[in-house]
C-alpha cells in the first residue's frame, strides 16, 4: 500500500472519530458532508487520487451500506455517482 493510501486511511478513521465525538450546536445536512467530500476529492492531484481510489471507493461503499436507512435517495444517488466516477 502506498504512502497516500495510508494517509487516506488514517484521515478517514480520524475524521470519523472526530465526527462521532464532536458536539455541535447546529448539525449540517448530510448532503453538505457528501458534497464537501466530493469537492475535496476532485481537487486532489491525479497521482493521489489514483493511489487512494480503492480505499476511497471502500469508504463510499460503506457509507451506502451502513447509511441505507438514514440516507435520502438524493444522497444515495450522489454517492453512487461518486462511485461510478471511480470506475467502481
Amino acid at each position: 500500500m502506498g504512502e497516500y493510501a495510508e494517509f487516506f486511511k488514517f484521515a478517514a478513521k480520524a475524521g470519523a472519530l472526530e465526527g462521532y465525538l464532536y458536539e455541535r450546536e447546529k448539525i449540517e445536512p448530510l448532503s453538505n458532508w457528501v458534497n464537501n467530500m466530493h469537492v475535496m476529492y476532485d481537487k486532489l492531484p491525479a497521482d493521489v487520487k489514483k493511489e487512494i481510489k480503492e480505499e476511497y471507493g471502500t469508504v463510499l461503499t460503506r457509507i451506502l451500506q451502513h447509511g441505507e436507512k438514514v440516507l435520502s435517495d438524493e444522497i444515495k444517488s450522489k454517492l453512487n455517482s461518486m462511485l461510478s466516477e471511480l470506475g467502481a
